[in-house]
């Protein structure tokens, strides 16, 4: 039996498919708060992403952030700095309704966002 290579433009497809699902897997953080197995208000700080990207909670609510990962990181916002860890929580309370937005200020890209009503 002869082995025949696919057709060139079924291997270019397969590879950009697989090179799709790889990149689906990586990345920022989730943009909302669905689907998230965290409780409303809690936010994974790892490495290099906030998950979820965008919390929704009512005015007087804590947001939680839970730091993990092998790197370390901050959350800074407006009125909030959290201290640079790997590992660890922060909290924070938000009296004020509007939308204030977050990042780590050692990641670059490093954003997120939380929703008060």
């Amino acid at each position: 039996m002869t082995y025949r290579r696919p057709p060139r433009r079924v291997a270019l497809l397969l590879a950009v498919a697989g090179l799709a699902l790889l990149g689906a897997g990586c990345g920022g953080g989730d943009d909302s708060t669905s689907g998230s197995s965290l409780p409303p208000g809690h936010v994974d700080v790892k490495d290099n992403f906030f998950t979820p990207g965008t919390v929704r909670i009512k005015v007087g609510d804590t947001v939680t952030w839970t730091f993990r990962g092998a790197v370390s990181h901050n959350v800074t916002g407006p009125g909030f700095t959290s201290k640079t860890m790997k590992a660890g929580i922060f909290t924070h309370s938000f009296e004020k309704a509007g939308t204030l937005n977050y990042v780590c200020t050692i990641h670059t890209g490093m954003k997120g966002k939380i929703v008060v009503k």
